[in-house]
């Protein structure tokens, strides 16, 4: 279950490791592998977004369409804006609690291991893992299973990661905790 606010979090804790910003290609494509590290490492996602093979690589899908939003003053507006012509540049930090140190863990490794890399060099290299398919010039959906699949999950993994996320949809929507 995608929650805003947590993404927003995690953006806002990945920015202030970088200058307080950075070019949106990066941003995406480390997005998408800490997501894929919590994923490898817990069977997990911790943003619950939804992924997609897009011609630039895999991306979270609800996280870039806010991103792509922000110039429309929409709810990350306040914490985040657009830096012509593809820069994310924080304004203000967001924390709200939700990141454990797992969470932050994840994203402090995967901001360091690229830290170097240009953002061509992330999508190239995201263009290698398993799960991305060529879209020719749309978008194919990734599943998650497809995920854990090359990441070599067997399919108990796989079976006992959806009825988890199962439970926590459930647990979540009796709480009233939509976002």
């Amino acid at each position: 279950m995608f929650r805003s606010q947590k993404v927003l979090e995690i953006i806002t804790y990945l920015l202030s490791m970088n200058n307080n910003k950075m070019e949106k290609l990066k941003l995406i494509k480390e997005l998408y592998l800490i997501d894929r590290l919590s994923i490898e490492e817990t069977n997990m996602s911790i943003t619950g977004d939804e992924y997609f093979s897009l011609p630039h690589g895999p991306i979270l899908s609800n996280t870039l369409n806010i991103l792509n939003d922000i110039q429309n003053k929409n709810e990350w507006a306040e914490y985040l804006e657009i830096e012509p012509p593809y820069t994310i540049k924080l304004l203000k930090p967001f924390n709200n609690g939700m990141l454990s140190k797992k969470d932050m863990e994840y994203i402090k490794s995967i901001s360091e291991k690229y830290s170097s890399w240009t953002a061509s060099q992330l999508r190239n290299y995201t263009h290698t893992l398993p799960e991305w398919k060529e879209p020719f010039g749309s978008n194919k959906k990734i599943h998650f299973t497809d995920i854990m699949k090359a990441l070599d999950k067997d399919e108990d993994e796989i079976k006992e990661a959806k009825e988890e996320y199962k439970n926590i949809c459930e647990l979540y929507e009796s709480l009233g905790i939509l976002q």
